[in-house]
This record gives structure tokens, sequence and C-alpha cells, in this order.
């Protein structure tokens, strides 16, 4: 089969002896259906996968046949463990994969492994094992010092400090029970935190503080737009995705580079013209006004005055620029730089995204990432996971119900702390502009605080016939009813 040819679409996964090349986009193709004629510049694009459906493939790795096999069917999730009789029967070998670690009822450092299932966890007190897992051993004090600060939090419940034990204070119950859906989402945060990996984003984490926990979220994991068919044809044909030569062939109207940039090479900087060419407010034009968000030397937007209602851009520079890939004006082309965690709340809200470290008003925080589909299909879908493409391509949406990263959580706030900004972004002026939204803190964020989005106009809360928002106690707002 011919490199590009409609497969399988995966995450990113590193491949030995191969280069490291970041998907840029996934293509979704009809089933028995051709490549058309007008995506075959897509097919010898390295950084675009093409394939029938999006999968969450286990690693080659963790495949490992053995007698346990898990209830739950998870993407990406192995269902088949080995137990401890069957690892008794192999010396000790430290080829073997630590996945995670905890602290026993004897404070000791528990180790459980990749493959194993938690009945074959082991007490680890060789010197040599924290050298050669410096990576685990630091996501574990990351995850251990949130749990100590919900035991310090004066807010959480008794269950939710008891719950904390499960990791700080593991004991045999828990270990001697594979099926425990502890264990599951266990699993999701290392699986999750590979494909992270990859790309050197930070870890994630996903936790239920309940003495009974609740399923986790199922859902397919992505670090990069799935795109589907009908819907590149939609972006392949935008304006958007026009070069800056293209562009500036057909516009009239005399450039300015007035605007300030803090791009690394601020004299051949292209994004300044892109915004007067795309998305600047056109003399007599009755549409809204669009804002142009700009980063400063650190990559952080200015929030002052910042107004959920309007219409937003960011624009990030490509290799038209002349610039690093370190420039501060490509924040989510960079990825995520801050650990972020996913928390079951409560039956109302569900689960919610959290902040594992403070976050600084201005700076990026994560890529909402989903399936780019159009807004009008026809088709049956959780509109809730909706975010429309105002500016880039009006027909589109990004959909994250069943494919999607980390923000899909991000919770409703009436006084969010977060917001979400389209995105003009590609590293190479030959990739498809495939649209993107970014999400940048409103304001600071502290280490455990929720990030919020508002989910709603400010007029849409004040619904007589409305249901109680509990975004946060004491809210008097009204959420409204979708029938």
């Amino acid at each position: 089969m011919a490199a590009n040819q409609p497969d399988e679409i995966t995450p990113d996964t590193i491949t030995l002896g191969q280069p490291n090349v970041r998907t840029v986009a996934g293509v979704l193709i009809a089933w028995n259906q051709p490549v058309k004629p007008e995506f075959a510049h897509l097919a010898r694009n390295e950084s675009i996968q093409m394939g029938h459906i999006f999968t969450n493939p286990i690693p080659a790795e963790d495949r490992l046949g053995a007698p346990f096999y898990s209830r739950h069917n998870y993407p990406g999730i192995p269902r088949r463990k080995m137990t401890a009789n069957e690892v008794a029967a192999h010396k000790k070998n430290y080829e073997w994969k630590a996945q995670t670690t905890y602290t026993n009822i004897y404070n000791q450092l528990l180790c459980t492994y990749v493959g194993w299932n938690s009945t074959a966890a082991l007490v680890q007190l060789d010197a040599r094992f924290r050298r050669e897992n410096q990576e685990v051993l630091g996501t574990a004090r990351q995850r251990d010092a949130y749990l100590r600060s919900i035991q310090r939090d004066p807010e959480a419940t008794d269950e939710m400090k008891q719950a904390t034990r499960m990791w700080l204070s593991m004991g045999l119950d828990l270990l001697n029970t594979p099926h425990h859906l502890f264990w599951l989402y266990e699993d999701l945060s290392y699986y999750h935190t590979k494909i992270h990996r990859v790309h050197d984003l930070p870890p994630l984490i996903y936790l239920c503080l309940r003495r009974n926990l609740v399923m986790p979220p199922r859902f397919k994991y992505t670090i990069f737009n799935v795109v589907e068919e009908r819907a590149m044809d939609v972006i392949l044909s935008a304006q958007s995705n026009k070069s800056v030569d293209e562009l500036q062939k057909s516009y009239k109207r005399k450039l300015t580079n007035a605007i300030d940039t803090a791009c690394e090479s601020p004299n051949t900087c292209q994004c300044n013209k892109l915004w007067h060419m795309l998305y600047a407010p056109q003399p007599g034009s009755t549409e809204s006004d669009a804002k142009y968000m700009t980063q400063n030397g650190e990559g952080r937007l200015d929030m002052t005055d910042f107004d959920i209602s309007d219409l937003r851009v960011v624009i990030e520079c490509s290799d038209t620029c002349g610039c690093s890939s370190v420039c501060p004006r490509r924040c989510t082309q960079r990825g995520q730089t801050k650990m972020l965690l996913v928390r079951y709340e409560n039956e109302f809200i569900d689960f919610a995204l959290r902040a594992a470290e403070p976050i600084r008003q201005g700076e990026f925080i994560v890529e909402y990432n989903g399936l780019v589909t159009q807004a009008d299909t026809g088709i049956r879908r959780d509109e809730s996971y909706d975010v429309a493409l105002n500016l880039i391509c009006p027909q589109l949406v990004i959909n994250s119900s069943a494919i999607g990263n980390l923000s899909r959580f991000m919770a409703h706030g009436c006084q969010p702390n977060a917001a979400l900004i389209e995105t003009h972004s590609r590293v190479k002026d030959e990739d498809p502009l495939v649209p993107r939204v970014s999400v940048y803190a409103m304001k600071d964020i502290a280490a455990g605080e929720k990030v919020t989005i508002s989910y709603y106009q400010e007029e849409q809360l004040k619904s007589k016939d409305g249901y109680p928002c509990k975004c946060r106690p004491g809210c008097t707002n009204t959420l409204p009813r979708y029938y």
C-alpha cells in the first residue's frame, strides 16, 4: 500500500528507526472510495494521515496474551495482562517497563508494570530503579502533590480525602482486585500520556475521588484534528486556505504592518498581512467586528477588557515568516506545556478539567481537538461538544464527543477563567489550513482550580424557565433548557 493511502488514522507513535513526524491532521475517506484527485497533494504530505476510521491501537509492546481478561473495553487500553503467577515464573528483569508508582501502607515505593495486572505489583527498594525511571516517578510526584492538596483543602469532603489513600497509602485489597475501576483510570492516564510523550507534551491524569467510582470517560484520544472528507473539501476551497502570495495578488487595498509583532523575524513576518487580508473588518461591512489577538514576547495574550461575545482570532507564524519553532507566535503549534488533570466532580458537572500547576493570565493552555465536520450534516451528534468556526470556516465545527483530547472536559463557568479562540495556524504555507481552536487563560488559574469556559452568552443565563446553574457555590444564574 502506498504511503498515506486510506487505512486507519491513529495517534502519533514512535517507530524505531523512523523519523518522528507530527501529524497536523487526519482526513477521513469514505469506505470503498478512492482518494479524490484534489486530495493527491494531501496524500503526499508526510504530516497528513488519511484513512477510513480513526482508531487508538494498543501499543505493540503492550499486547500481551494472558489468562487475565479485563471486563472493560476502552479504545487503546489493553484488556489482557500478566497475572502475579505468570510474572513469578520469570526472573527479575529490568527490561520490564514501569507504568506507575504508588506508596503502600508501609510507606514503601510500589510499582505497577506495563502488561502486568495489579496483583503483580512490586515493592521497589533498588536505587537503580529510581535512576532509570525518573519520568515515571516525576509524574507520580506531580499527581501526589495534587492529592495532598486535596487532603489539606477545607472544602474537600471526607469522602474525597479518604479516596486519596488509594494512591498515597495503597492497600492489599485494591492490589488484589484487578477488575476494580481504579485500574482502568490508571490505564487511561498512562496510555493517553504515552500519546502526549511522543511530542514532549506533559502527562495527564484521570481521577475519581469517590468511594464508589463511576465509569471513566470513553472516547478516542487525539492531539490533532480529524477532518471529515466533505469538511476537507470546504477547507481546501476556503479563502483562509490560500497562501500569502495568492491572497496578495487579489487583495486591492494597501497593506500595512503598523501592528506590532512579537515574531522573532518582525521584518518578514506575514501574520499581520493575513489579518488584514482575511479577518480585519472591511469598510462598509455590516458583519460583526473581529478582534485580533496577538502574543507578546512570552507568547501570552493581552486579556484586558476581554469579552467572550466577541469574534476573535489568533494568527500563528508559518515558514513564510522566517522564524523558528520557538517563536512566541507558535504556541498552538508547540502544544500544551502545563500539566492538566481530569477529575470527576458530581452528577451535575460530571468530569471537569483542572490545572495541575499554576497558569498565568494570557497563557496558552491547550488546543481544542476533535472531529472537524460540517455544522449541518443531517447526521445526529452531541452538539454540546461543538465549537463553531465563525471566522476561519463558518460552515464547519469541531466536535469532540467521540474523538478529542483533555479540552473536551472544560466545564461551564458563569465567571470563566479561560476562553476558546479560533487560530489560523499551519507550520508550512503549503499545508492545508485546518481550522484550529486554542484555549487561553482569561485570568490567573491556581493549581487545582477548574479550567472553565462560558457555554452561553450573558443574556442566556437569565432564562425564567431555565434550571439552576451549579458552576460555583452561590451562583444565581439559570441555564437554558433545550428540548
